[in-house]
């Protein structure tokens, strides 16, 4: 299910804060952080709850591999493939 929960109070600084760890690059792909050319970076909720902010839950990517995981990725399937191995082990 797509879209469950509320954003938490919370969550614009924990999205800012994954976005920096990150170093403002997609953990997918690696294109750094550029509206300019759809690469805007997002913090997406693998469960589709925005609700769950458990590290383990979150996916810092830009806006073009969000909507493609979003449109392939099933909970618990742990791993996606062309996904980067530094996000397939965790936080």
């Amino acid at each position: 299910m797509r879209g469950r929960g509320e954003y938490p109070g919370y969550w614009p600084a924990l999205a800012e804060r994954l976005k920096a760890e990150a170093g403002w690059r997609c953990t997918v792909c690696g294109h750094v952080h550029d509206p300019g050319s759809g690469h805007t970076l997002t913090v997406h909720h693998l469960d589709g709850n925005k609700g769950n902010c458990a590290e383990s839950n979150l996916l810092v990517c830009c806006q073009r591999c969000h909507l493609v995981i979003q449109a392939k990725y099933r909970v618990g399937q742990g791993w996606l493939p062309g996904l980067r191995a530094g996000w397939a082990v965790g936080r």
